[in-house]
């Protein structure tokens, strides 16, 4: 009895001591790997191998610099001659001698070009700002504007030699995580604002960006989607040889884009589960703050409509396309406050190119222009619920109720509260458009709502580049002329109809949401 009792004993200390020893490797295995050649400086053949890694094509941690995956010298030879065709590595940096130390405005100079970034305009906040190079200074100009580096009150030293452990902590401001594989990103509170995700997988997840985090999509992605759940995101870079790539965006924002691949595509999943395409956030260039103009036609249909007018459609082709371009062109030239008057006759029911007649109770008969939130006549702005035209419906319409101020993220309730003649099918197009279909405002800047204002449709983004006058109603109207920090709907009404890909909507009224931060 006693044996059977000392080997029962002795087998559970061994389990016991199993369990111990796989626990504490497991802890080990969590710890953050220190290395012992911090202070051997890099070599340009350094340099590539990190490209390599970051672009996904060698299976090795970036933090390791002297860990080349395997890679022989022909390997890191043939990755210099397709950088130089990508443009990466250029005439301002030789790689003919691969053991010679980059300088630290070399290194930076190409991780800018290798992310995709362009040069900006302007000196750096760097107290030696006039040792950097011309062809260099624009690039790391832009990576500070990203917040990627700090320059104020800092010497940059572009001569420098960074050596490994200078290396990792580049590479620690630079580059938030490297995606190679299909799985899930969070943040934590140690994420660096302004360090970039790298996304090679072509299935991953990136949740809870809280802070503005730009992101690189590598060709190891395409034929794949990339899902953003909870996120706000500052810009999205796509490099070239990426192809047929979805873009998912579910409660998140996305500013705007700069893509380099093809067939790229951007879609958003509403509360409902349901999944639905997105204006390109590359065609509006928010960032720019530019106006688009660009005429955008597309031979898809949008409504049964357009379907019975595809004859007349074929037979006024050259017509149409005169006339679209005279609009532009007409768009384009100096041009005063006033009204943009239409091509047409005026319809029914309208009056001169000065006047702004009702139209089915919509417009009341002394209604005075809508007022930007920084002119400087006082004029009558509209009231909350806009009673002044309710005698002027037709009797079988409903009492409007114009939309209501969305505290919180706006579903399919709130939405039901808008105004039964108002749509959802139109976008206001201009700098302040996101992807999710918002235009977002700082409050520091106030907020100007268009007097005169680009309207497209809102699940492609198409318009016919002219402005037309509009007239922002609703209960938080004055809110957010006078920039109150919050999320909101208002209704937009256009006082023209609105002609896209030759179907003629009308004069059309639709629900706008609006962010102020």
């Amino acid at each position: 009895m006693r044996i059977k009792t000392a080997i029962k004993f002795t087998l559970l200390l061994s389990i016991t001591i199993c369990i111990q020893l796989f626990l504490t490797a497991l802890s080990v295995k969590a710890e953050q790997k220190t290395y012992t050649d911090n202070e051997v400086n890099i070599s340009k053949k350094d340099l590539i191998i990190l490209l390599e890694k970051l672009s996904g094509n060698l299976e090795s941690d970036i933090a390791d610099i002297g860990d080349y995956a395997n890679a022989d010298e022909e390997y890191i030879k043939s990755s210099v001659e397709r950088l130089k065709g990508l443009n990466i590595i250029d005439e301002h940096i030789s790689f003919d001698n691969l053991l010679e130390s980059p300088k630290k405005e070399e290194v930076y100079y190409i991780l800018a070009k290798y992310i995709g970034v362009e040069a900006a305009e302007g000196k750096t906040s760097f107290n030696d700002d006039e040792k950097l190079q011309s062809w260099s200074r624009g690039y790391i100009k832009e990576l500070e504007n990203l917040g990627v580096i700090e320059g104020k009150d800092k010497s940059f030293e572009p001569d420098k030699v960074l050596n490994r452990g200078e290396l990792r902590n580049v590479n620690k401001e630079t580059f938030l995580a490297v995606i190679n594989t299909s799985q899930s990103f969070k943040a934590d509170d140690s994420n660096n604002a302004g360090a970039f995700i790298v996304v090679n997988a072509n299935d991953a997840l990136i949740e809870n960006i809280k802070a503005q985090t730009p992101i690189l999509i590598n060709p190891k992605a395409s034929n794949g989607r990339l899902r953003i759940v909870n996120s706000d995101i500052s810009k999205i870079y796509i490099a070239q040889g990426s192809q047929n790539f979805e873009v998912q965006l579910s409660n998140s924002k996305l500013q705007s884009a700069k893509s380099l691949g093809k067939n790229i595509s951007y879609t958003s999943v509403g509360s409902d589960g349901k999944v639905g395409p997105l204006p390109n956030p590359e065609e509006y260039k928010p960032g720019e703050r530019k106006i688009v103009t660009k005429i955008i036609k597309s031979g898809r249909s949008h409504t049964s409509s357009s379907n019975s007018s595809g004859s007349n459609k074929s037979n006024n082709q050259k017509e149409n396309k005169a006339q679209s371009d005279k609009e532009v062109e007409e768009k384009e030239k100096p041009q005063d406050n006033g009204a943009v008057k239409p091509e047409k006759k005026p319809q029914e029911g309208s009056g001169s190119d000065d006047k702004r007649t009702p139209q089915d109770g919509k417009v009341s008969e002394g209604e005075n222009k809508p007022q930007e939130g920084n002119g400087s006549d006082n004029k009558k702005t509209p009231q909350e619920g806009n009673t002044e035209n309710q005698g002027n419906k037709p009797k079988d319409n409903k009492k409007e109720t114009l939309p209501k101020e969305n505290e919180g993220v706006p579903d399919k309730s709130s939405e039901d509260k808008a105004p039964e003649n108002a749509s959802e099918d139109f976008i206001i197009l201009n700098e302040h458009l996101y992807a999710d279909k918002t235009l977002k405002y700082k409050a520091l800047e106030g907020v100007n709502l268009e007097e005169n204002a680009l309207i497209g449709l809102k699940l492609s983004g198409e318009n016919n580049g002219v402005k037309l006058n509009v007239k922002w109603e609703g209960k938080s109207l004055e809110q957010v002329k006078s920039a109150q920090k919050g999320e909101y709907q208002l209704a937009v009404s256009s006082l023209q109809d609105l002609v896209i890909n030759d179907k003629n909507y009308g004069k059309v009224k639709f629900i706008v949401k609006i962010i102020i931060e």
